[in-house]
């Protein structure tokens, strides 16, 4: 089977910064994602929003008039410029307080923390939600719009991951997109593990089997395109945090914060570098040897479907320099192949 096609999906989690943020919502979030849109547009590529739905609703409580409105303009109006927004689920936010206009976060991070809780207030209640909140803000911007991809918060798709999944599809979902495959994190908090996937860029999900087997129907895997990383690339992020520290956009605190256990600490840094605009450490080199990596690793796919990750709180002049450079390099480098596509639009060609 030869390779004809290799279609891109610049996915960015549409987020606050979890542990806190140092000035703004405004800053944190809308700015930066306004200015990502504005580029995507001038480049003429769609980019998808993995928004955070439950953020969202617990703004509607907390600050209605500062937040929320924005939120939902912003979603809304990039919805009407053709983009894509579909769902993120980060669930520690409905148990997370508000208290003088700043949010205290709840150590519930995972869906699967909220699995014995009565619905609406449990998994397949929590996801029903997320999706009803999108279509209620989305179809009035577009009535044809559908929410049918989801990236978990913290790509947590274990433990559940029978009920998750099950509970995403019978919910109207079709696509998945969290698995890295390869990558590695381990906090208090959350456990990552996606090592030995399978050898494709895209596959079949079986909703009671673990998620490097493959299935002949269910939900669709889009996996995070990254690229192992070995001691030269440690070496070099090293030294590249030293000498382009001025590139460093950050908006507020993480949620993964304390001390790591070094051995859990090394086998993150040796697992993957993901696709991506917000790591100011990268190159747009880097970012074309992590492209040519998962072109040549699924060559066998006829046609290669690949998302990024990044992050709109992260960033800033030099990731949306780096991301053009990347879009323009890509299509220079494999003209005629490279296709910049949405989640609705793979949905839609697949007939899933």
């Amino acid at each position: 089977m030869r390779m004809e096609k290799i279609k891109i999906l610049l996915s960015f989690d549409h987020e606050l910064p979890l542990g806190g943020v140092y000035h703004s919502f405004s800053e944190a979030l809308f700015e930066p994602t306004s200015k990502l849109i504005a580029l995507a547009d001038d480049l003429g590529v769609p980019i998808t929003l993995f928004t955070d739905v439950l953020c969202a609703m617990r703004f509607k409580e907390w600050d209605n008039v500062n937040f929320y409105q924005f939120f939902v303009d912003q979603i809304a109006d990039a919805v009407k410029k053709k983009h894509d927004v579909q769902l993120h689920l980060h669930p520690h936010w409905l148990d997370t307080q508000f208290v003088n206009g700043r949010f205290v976060p709840s150590a519930k991070f995972k869906l699967a923390d909220f699995k014995d809780r009565p619905y609406p207030g449990n998994i397949d209640g929590i996801i029903h939600q997320g999706i009803e909140f999108l279509d209620g803000i989305c179809k009035k911007a577009d009535s044809g719009y559908k929410c049918v991809a989801y990236r978990a918060g913290g790509f947590n798709l274990h433990p559940e991951t029978e009920l998750i999944l099950k509970s995403l599809f019978k919910n109207g979902i079709r696509i998945e997109s969290s698995i890295n495959p390869g990558y590695y994190f381990k906090s208090a908090l959350s456990t990552i593990d996606y090592k030995n996937m399978p050898n494709r860029s895209h596959w079949f999900l079986p909703f009671n089997g673990p998620l490097n087997k493959i299935a002949e129907e269910g939900l669709l895997e889009i996996s995070i395109a990254g690229k192992p990383a070995g001691l030269f690339t440690n070496v070099k992020h090293i030294i590249n945090k030293r000498i382009h520290h001025d590139r460093k956009f950050t908006t507020g605190y993480t949620i993964h914060a304390g001390k790591y256990n070094l051995f859990n600490k090394l086998k993150f840094v040796f697992s993957t570098r993901m696709l991506g605009f917000d790591v100011y450490t990268l190159s747009p080199n880097d970012l074309m040897k992590i492209l040519r990596y998962n072109i040549k690793k699924y060559k066998n796919d006829k046609t290669i479907i690949l998302s990024s990750f990044s992050h709109p709180k992260n960033m800033g002049g030099y990731s949306l320099s780096l991301m053009k450079s990347f879009i323009e390099k890509s299509l220079k480098s494999y003209p005629g192949q490279i296709e910049f596509c949405t989640y609705q639009q793979i949905c839609q060609e697949m007939n899933l």
